[in-house]
């Protein structure tokens, strides 16, 4: 018999040092994959606001924001007491605060299925996508994740041995997940409830101490809840897409299962294919019986996911990291159920998780915002920068915010109609994944604009990937040139509207042709617009079926096609030919028709003389002893009434400094200041 003791005491010492082990590797691989700078507009509003204001001034601006103070404040005492300001050491105490959610698996997957159990949640956990990709976020969401453990750690101790002691923690740990986020409030209600029904030694005790925590909370909603929710409501509005109830679940389920970075599509497939694997293992009688607790805890994750769902009903919320404090007890009932009654749920558990890794390298080089610089930048790369900014969704606005774009939420029928009426050329930014929600707007536009240009820009989360388009207007030449040619296939050009002569890199040379067939045509045709220089390079083109396609011409009409040719900003200087010609559609090698009359292929419809592109702004920056500061980012574009500068810059004092202290001084080349309305 001491030898059997020595034996279970050294197994299960071994287990505890294999949780230590994951909560080690997690804290390890969670610096590795971390983005080493910010990498959402979340975070940086998360240090804007514990950088730039007081705790008090922090808690006035949150009342009319989306977030109790508990982790600004946090943040704040942490960049105090450590001294690092930079992206990773706030990365760092993110996941220093949300480590102890795996100790906590740990010990509740060992009170409902053993020491197995507690090493399969570790395990889940250490490896879960979701949780690693909160852990790292400069967001609360890490912490919540600790604290709803925390709060049903001491809640299933309640319901077995409740003690002075345990109702103590369980309701400070209530106090703390109320302050840190709203949706904890659905948790303790969910834990309440159970507790009033079972009524364990000390609930009345529980309930006043409760009643004071309740209070202070009321007294912060009484005060937040109206301009939190306006807030919130505002800006989630603005999201393409409004999911009903169960399409919530899902999300949240598919979450939990695959993580946030993989794709939506795969990631609600593969979601479906576990749940339905779940399901029958949880209604399976065979495998060892589960222990006491688990019926509970998955009631505490039931209750406020099923209430946060319902909300979806009459507001737009329904993020899948809203409930972050109910996902350690997910993941214990699924690594519980995977141990004690089924061998293939664990490893198909794992495989899903691991698929959602892939994301991961590809945030890291990604810096801030949902694309990071890359679409203010690539925009200004591409010349745009005098065309107004369509936008769907408000995480691509915020992006153009910042950079200094003029742009309108696409959303709003009045900001859509004001750009599209007001404006000759504009571009529209599309949520790849929501594009059954504009798709029908775009192809409507074709009829008054012409799209000279598409890009499509990735990001690791699917919800951040984009299609950018730039629509020009279509108008009507001055004057149409007698140009004349027929190609072999029958196909006509019955004459070409004038042209621009000069245009600038980044600009659009508007073609517009009359075009025509004399048979009726069989197969369809592709028609080409290429820019060539004198030697015959290709330095441009634009390659694309006529609408309606022409197979559909009848012979003797005129059709008018629009075919804007958008010029590359690295466009060298000087003048080159507009040719255009025709091949087969989908045709291999794409043989182009020879003309039937003249020589060769292509007929050259015009010439334009490229501009030297304009000379940047020259920035520099003069400042006083003691204060640092990053190059300065300058934007400079067309706006209403004027010309708009935005200027924005890093800076650190090593003294207290005024903001008033700041100043931005406009020069002409010859040194005399320049008047601006601030």
């Amino acid at each position: 018999m001491m030898r059997e003791g020595r034996k279970m005491g050294k197994g299960r010492w071994r287990v505890r040092a294999a949780a230590l082990v994951g909560v080690g590797l997690t804290f390890w691989a969670a610096l590795v994959l971390m983005p080493p700078e910010l990498a959402l507009f979340d975070e940086q509003h998360v240090l804007g606001q514990v950088t730039s204001y007081g705790p008090l001034e922090v808690a006035r601006n949150l009342m009319r924001d989306s977030h109790p103070p508990l982790y600004y404040w946090l943040v704040q005492g942490w960049w105090a007491l450590s001294g690092l300001d930079r992206a990773w050491g706030y990365r760092v105490f993110s996941v220093l605060l949300g480590l102890p959610a795996l100790a906590l698996a740990f010990r509740l997957g060992w009170r409902v299925g053993g020491e197995r159990g507690g090493l399969a949640a570790v395990v889940l956990m250490a490896l879960h996508p979701f949780y690693l990709f909160q852990l790292m976020l400069i967001r609360m969401y890490g912490l919540v994740i600790a604290l709803g453990a925390w709060l049903t750690e001491a809640w299933l101790g309640l319901l077995g041995r409740p003690s002075g002691r345990r109702w103590g923690i369980w309701v400070a740990a209530q106090g703390l997940l109320l302050f840190t986020h709203y949706y904890g409030a659905w948790l303790v209600l969910a834990q309440w409830v159970v507790l009033l029904v079972r009524r364990p030694p000390g609930w009345r005790r529980g309930l006043l101490l409760s009643g004071a925590v309740f209070g202070l909370f009321g007294l912060w909603l009484a005060q937040a809840y109206e301009g939190s929710m306006a807030n919130t409501v505002r800006h989630l509005t603005m999201i393409p897409v409004r999911p009903r109830p169960w399409e919530v679940v899902g999300h949240f389920w598919a979450n939990g299962v695959v993580g946030p970075l993989a794709d939506g599509e795969g990631a609600r497939g593969l979601g479906v294919a576990i749940g339905v694997l779940v399901g029958a293992v949880g209604l399976a009688r065979r495998g060892r019986p589960l222990g006491p607790g688990w019926m509970a805890m998955g009631w505490s994750v039931l209750v406020p996911v099923g209430v946060g769902a319902l909300l979806a009903l009459r507001w737009p919320f329904f993020a899948a990291r809203y409930f972050a404090m109910v996902f350690v007890p997910l993941v214990v009932i699924l690594a519980v159920l995977g141990t004690r009654r089924s061998g293939l749920l664990l490893p198909a558990l794992l495989g899903a998780q691991l698929l959602g890794w892939a994301g991961f390298p590809l945030l890291q080089g990604r810096p801030l915002g949902p694309t990071g610089a890359l679409f203010p930048s690539t925009m200004r790369f591409l010349g745009g920068i005098q065309d107004p900014v369509l936008v769907q969704a408000p995480w691509h606005r915020d992006v153009f915010g910042t950079a200094g774009f003029r742009h309108y939420d696409w959303p709003i029928p009045e900001e859509r109609e004001r750009v599209v009426q007001g404006a000759s050329a504009f571009w529209f930014v599309g949520v790849s994944l929501y594009r059954g929600e504009w798709e029908g707007w775009l192809e409507a536009m074709r009829a008054t604009h012409d799209v000279d240009l598409h890009i499509a820009l990735d990001h690791p989360i699917p919800e951040y990937r984009a299609d950018v388009f730039h629509l020009v207007r279509k108008a009507w030449p001055g004057r149409w040139r007698d140009r004349r040619a027929v190609w072999a296939n029958g196909l006509r050009l019955e004459g070409v509207g004038e042209m621009e002569s000069q245009v600038a890199p980044g600009g659009t040379i508007p073609l517009v042709l009359r075009l025509g067939t004399e048979g009726r045509e069989e197969g369809r045709w592709t028609l080409f617009v290429h820019l060539v220089d004198g030697a015959g390079n290709l330095w441009t083109n634009r390659d694309e079926e006529p609408d309606p396609p022409t197979d559909r011409w009848r012979p003797g009409e005129v059709r008018t096609v629009w075919r804007y040719l958008y010029v590359p900003p690295d466009l060298p200087p000087g003048r080159y030919r507009v040719v255009v010609g025709w091949y087969a559609t989908g045709s291999p090698g794409y043989p182009r028709v020879p003309l039937r009359e003249e020589a060769g292929e292509v007929v050259a419809v015009g010439e334009v003389e490229v501009v030297p592109r304009a000379a940047p702004w020259r920035v520099g920056t003069r400042l006083v002893d003691g204060v640092m500061a990053a190059p300065p980012q300058v934007v400079v574009g067309e706006r209403e009434g004027g010309v708009g500068v935005v200027v924005r810059f890093q800076w650190r004092s090593a003294e207290p400094v005024a903001l008033g202290g700041w100043g931005v001084v406009f020069r002409d080349r010859g040194g005399r200041e320049v008047a601006f309305r601030r």
